[in-house]
Parts: structure tokens; sequence; C-alpha cells
């Protein structure tokens, strides 16, 4: 089976009602709503437990029915709104489970990921919902306020070529894109003049 793009889009990415205007800290934040839960698991290698407890290098035991973090890298996200898929079988079962199985599944492993509080919501802001829905762009202030941070949010204004379909929030780039799709076809003395001419102009 062949995993979609709108599949795992549905997956991992909150609907922009949900996101709010702050963040407290990022544990309870990614706990909100499921999309996040399923990003936790996929980026961050858990095991059952209070990360922070002293153990003094015994070996922690873990209670019965849990694990693990058996989700952890199935699939990874880059920077640009790409991903790729490491363990189909994986990734497809968390993809399937249910909002009360995610949050089951942290809760019976006590999994916890308090640490860097801003830096760790404004990787999902800045990742995924930049990337992965075109209505709001998400950025952030008050990083230096203890108490809380703010997400702030600007709507998107799309100019897009009805031909081609391409868009842009720049109707330059979407020009330059019509124009190189007639580039080929001039003269090799008009593409030479017309390269700098846009070179001269930052384009």
């Amino acid at each position: 089976m062949t995993i979609s793009k709108d599949q795992i889009k549905k997956a991992f990415v909150s609907d922009t009602m949900n996101i709010g205007d702050y963040v407290y800290n990022n544990q309870d934040w990614y706990q909100e709503d499921t999309q996040r839960m399923r990003y936790i698991l996929v980026t961050r290698n858990m095991s059952p437990g209070d990360s922070y407890a002293d153990f003094e290098g015994e070996e922690r035991q873990l209670k019965l029915g849990q694990e693990d973090n058996r989700f952890f890298d199935c699939i990874e996200f880059d920077n640009e709104g790409g991903y790729k898929i490491k363990d189909e079988k994986r990734l497809l079962e968390l993809m399937n489970m249910t909002d009360g199985q995610v949050a089951d599944y942290i809760d019976t492993n006590e999994y916890d990921w308090i640490g860097d509080d801003y830096d760790h919501a404004m990787e999902y802001l800045f990742q995924i919902m930049n990337n992965w829905q075109d209505v709001l762009e998400y950025d952030t202030e008050d990083y230096d306020n203890i108490d809380c941070m703010t997400i702030t949010t600007r709507s998107r204004e799309w100019k897009v070529d009805s031909d081609a379909g391409y868009k842009s929030e720049n109707q330059y780039e979407v020009g330059y894109n019509i124009l190189m799709e007639y580039f080929d076809y001039l003269p090799d003395d008009d593409k030479e003049s017309i390269h700098k001419r846009l070179q001269a102009v930052g384009i």
C-alpha cells in the first residue's frame, strides 16, 4: 500500500483552529490534539517513565503494557514540506489509531518531552504548519517571556496562474514562471538579452 501525502497531512497537520494563541509548555501544547501527538511519536525516541528520574545506573523497570516508542522514525519530515517514509507498516498503524488510542499510548507509557518548550513548539509551527497548509503563516513573539510565548498568524494571499496552477504570494515569481514556459522557444540572442535584464533587477 502506498501512503499518500493527503493521508499524511490529515494525520499530522493540526487544524488551524486548534493551534491557539499561546504556548506555555511543550508537553501540554503537543497534547492539545492528535496530529501533534503523532508528530511527537515519530520524532522523539522515548522510553516509558519519568526521563528526569535518577535511577543511579539501575535498569528501568517497565510496567505492564509499557514499551519504548515503537513509532519513532517511521517517517522523517524535512524543512521544505517533504518527507521520507522509513517504516510504512508502523506509520500506517499510527495513522489508523483513533484520537483516544494515541492519547492512551502516550499515557500508558508515561512519555514526557519537557525541555526547550518554545523551541520545540516552534519546530512544529515552522516545519509542519507553515509547509503543509496554505491558509495561515505562523510566527512567534515573546520568546523571552518565561510565562508564555505568543503565536502570531498572517493570512496568506496567493497569486495563481490559472493555466499551470503555479502559485506564490509574490506576483513577480508567478510572472517569471510564466515567462520560463516560453523561454526555450525564443532565439538564443533574445534568451541572453532577457537573462541579463532579469539578473540586473535581481530576478
